[in-house]
């Protein structure tokens, strides 16, 4: 088997994903591969939030403003890594079908995500790393993380 060409470290800017950051770019840097990250901000498309609930006023996102917080999240943790030169992205949309989506279009070979130790009704309904590893175009590796992010 080839060494890896092409890695797309996914990240959700949660307290831990440094940690996810970290065993992407050392796998990268082992392998001569090429990095890249990405965040999704999860956006689902509009529903009916009046249907029996007599209507939510002022329940509004702010797509842009929550795009612009999250490229400052990921610019300040890329520029803490040591990364200031890697490429990213941040995305809108479904992460369980932008990542795969995203991965096939840029050619990646690696998907690298954290996998959070889920219990009861989160590990019912899955997480968006096993939605990603069904339907990813390569091979998914999914980090660990532990709840103490060690140096």
């Amino acid at each position: 088997m080839a060494a890896y060409q092409r890695i797309l470290v996914c990240l959700d800017l949660d307290p831990h994903c440094g940690q996810t950051l970290s065993r992407a770019a050392r796998l990268a840097q082992a392998c001569g591969a090429r990095l890249e990250a990405i965040h999704v901000v999860e956006h689902h498309a509009p529903m009916d939030l009046d249907y029996g609930l007599g209507g939510l006023p002022g329940i509004e996102l702010d797509l842009p403003a929550l795009l612009k917080v999250a490229r400052e999240r990921l610019d300040g943790l890329m520029r803490e890594a040591g990364l200031e030169e890697t490429p990213r992205e941040v995305l809108a949309g479904m992460a369980h079908l932008e990542i795969p989506r995203l991965a096939e279009e840029r050619d990646v070979d690696l998907i690298v995500m954290g996998a959070h130790a889920r219990r009861g009704l989160e590990r019912l309904l899955g997480s968006t790393t096993r939605a990603v590893l069904n339907h990813a175009p390569c091979d998914v590796l999914a980090v660990r993380l532990e709840k103490q992010p060690q140096p």
